[in-house]
């Protein structure tokens, strides 16, 4: 895609959606490090940061989760950074919750099955009874003591990806036969998706109730979540009111606040 045409596209659909602050860029490394860079040096010079959104027509460095490579070929996905502002460090919990919830009902629409969510930032699509990744989220955060919050909240969804481009676990709207839609209406429904649901930032209850209705995990599944340099394995048993993931392992149940679902 052109990149002048994909500019002219966003414009042309923006109207009031999306933070005030929108940087488009024909090609980034990252969208996220890119925002960590911003974050950082209006920190330094003390100064106050707009809501910001970052899109990039592609990524010459994209990352996910551990630090694994993001297919972002030029014009084949969504590829943003939205900078949020966060006043209790206790909502950063619930943050990744809201913005896959978000992004899962912006994208269903434009699929021929429901998206749903697996903990706790993978967007996924059932194809032929297999689970395949559509999407992801990566979320960083600046704390500094005293200080407002600056969460970074990276987010890429296949678009025109094909099988060369993707992983055999993956997939995108065009491969699975998703309805028609432009790159730049695609980029606005998920922008907005996201804000809908921020709006929600200060309501855990809505927050982990919504995630638990789209969440593709069920109770009795086997799970295998990596934690750090080791792994829990337990069955589901839900998610507690923090929105933590709740594993039922040897008669007593564990709470997961960060890891990595690796099999279930």
């Amino acid at each position: 895609m052109d990149f002048d045409r994909y500019v002219e596209g966003l414009e042309r659909r923006r109207d009031h959606r999306g933070p005030e602050n929108l940087v488009v860029l024909s090609s980034a490394e990252s969208t996220n490090l890119l925002a960590r860079a911003i974050v950082a040096e209006y920190q330094q010079e003390e100064q106050s940061l707009q809501p910001l959104l970052l899109l990039a027509l592609e990524q010459t460095g994209g990352r996910g989760r551990q630090g694994r490579s993001w297919s972002s070929p030029a014009g084949k996905g969504v590829y943003a950074t939205r900078i949020v502002a966060v006043s209790d460090p206790v909502l950063l919990q619930t943050l990744p919750l809201l913005v896959g919830v978000g992004l899962c009902r912006a994208v269903s629409p434009h699929l021929p099955s429901p998206c749903h969510l697996k903990w706790p930032n993978d967007l996924l699509v059932e194809v032929d009874g297999e689970r395949r990744k559509i999407g992801g989220i990566l979320i960083e955060a600046s704390v500094r003591q005293g200080k407002e919050i600056l969460a970074i909240v990276g987010f890429g969804v296949n678009y025109l990806h094909g099988t060369r481009d993707l992983p055999e676990t993956a997939t995108s709207l065009v491969l699975l036969g998703g309805g028609v839609v432009s790159l730049e209406d695609l980029t606005w429904d998920l922008v907005e998706g996201i804000e809908t649901e921020l709006k929600h930032l200060g309501d855990p209850a809505y927050a982990v109730e919504s995630y638990r209705a789209l969440s593709v995990h069920r109770p009795g599944e086997r799970i295998v979540c990596r934690v750090g340099e080791s792994t829990v394995e337990g069955t589901f048993a839900g998610f507690d009111e923090a929105g933590r993931l709740l594993l039922e392992s040897e008669g007593r149940q564990v709470p997961v606040a960060a890891g990595e679902v690796i099999e279930g």
